[in-house]
């Protein structure tokens, strides 16, 4: 008798063990599926997947543009996806298109500055069906649908207009630096319109040196290495700068102050972040250059939005630019305070 209460109890005992794993197990389960469906609900899905490949996309000036497209991109069925670099990470743009193509995205916006390969790389996802907007640098004998920017020939002439406002009897040199795939600096178009401006308004009686540096194949540290170099040899320190992205704004900006030279050399930058303004208002770069981002963002959604829809769109969409002097900083910053 006293063996079965023995054994009776023992059942009890395993019986309630299993009853407890059982319900904790079926509210470990309803918790994890219930936080799946949450999640599956919270998600959203989209009818396109696109890609965006630049360089430096870290900066300032594409993290702004990537913010407006990919808004944009949301409005009209897709999500974007910036592809991101890091110090661990020695992909090239040609490597992020052949990722893109064998991920068979629905459309790839390219920053293009002619890099030796890319131009038949925009054919060949073209050809897979995939469209490619060009920004910034337009590939103009590939297959692309659209580009999305500021020419060449408009952004020198922009460029050599500014340029020309601060030539002096004094001036000597100039010295541009641009980050484009060009062997022959003569043959770009951004040079050939500051250095005619240039000339032009220093007459026949006065010779200024017109010079360009290519510093495309360099990454930020080899970029600020190079601006650094420009001002140590003292006998060559331009008369005036003229720095065509961001990058090289940033580091001409830095390198004037470590050199003691602000005000003594005429910067003309590109683009308008915090501290590329606040160095305007300060006088340390005389004018920047602002480009639209808003529109650059959304033109090139609207580029693969079109394609998309009706299977054709403009192969061209201007991008507004806009120079900033330390007044027209100064009016922003007013503008800016609350009311």
């Amino acid at each position: 008798m006293k063996k079965k209460q023995t054994n009776l109890i023992i059942f009890l005992v395993l019986a309630g063990i299993l009853v407890v794993f059982y319900i904790t197990g079926e509210s470990y389960y309803e918790g994890l599926t219930g936080k799946s469906n949450q999640e599956e609900a919270n998600s959203e899905v989209y009818r396109y997947k696109y890609d965006m490949i630049v360089d430096s996309p870290d900066s300032s000036f594409w993290q702004a543009v990537y913010g407006c497209a990919q808004e944009w991109a949301k409005k009209n069925d897709a999500i974007l996806e910036l592809q991101e670099s890091s110090n661990d990470n020695d992909y090239t743009k040609l490597d992020y298109m052949n990722m893109s193509i064998a991920s068979s995205v629905d459309g790839i916006i390219l920053q293009y500055n002619g890099e030796q390969g890319l131009e038949a790389k925009i054919n060949e996802a073209v050809q897979k069906g995939i469209p490619v907007v060009t920004v910034m640098g337009d590939a103009v004998h590939s297959k692309r649908q659209s580009f999305v920017g500021v020419s060449d020939y408009q952004l020198g002439s922009a460029y050599g207009e500014k340029v020309a406002e601060y030539v002096t009897k004094d001036t000597e040199s100039i010295l541009i630096l641009l980050k484009k795939n060009i062997d022959d600096m003569n043959q770009s178009q951004i040079y050939t319109q500051i250095s005619n401006a240039a000339q032009a308004k220093a007459g026949d009686s006065q010779s200024i040196q017109v010079t360009g540096k290519n510093l495309l194949s360099t990454g930020i540290f080899e970029t600020e290495e190079a601006v650094t170099d420009i001002f140590q040899q003292k006998d060559k320190v331009p008369d005036i700068l003229v720095c065509m992205d961001e990058d090289t704004t940033e580091c001409a900006r830095q390198a004037v102050l470590d050199f003691n030279l602000a005000g003594k050399v005429t910067i003309i930058g590109y683009y308008s972040s915090d501290d590329i303004l606040t160095a305007v208002e300060k006088g340390v770069i005389s004018v920047t250059c602002d480009v639209d981002t808003e529109q650059l963002g959304r033109y090139s959604i609207e580029a693969l939005t079109e394609y998309q829809k009706d299977g054709r769109t403009n192969s061209y969409y201007n991008v507004d630019i806009n120079f900033l002097d330390r007044e027209a900083v100064r009016a922003m910053r007013r503008e800016a305070q609350p009311k």
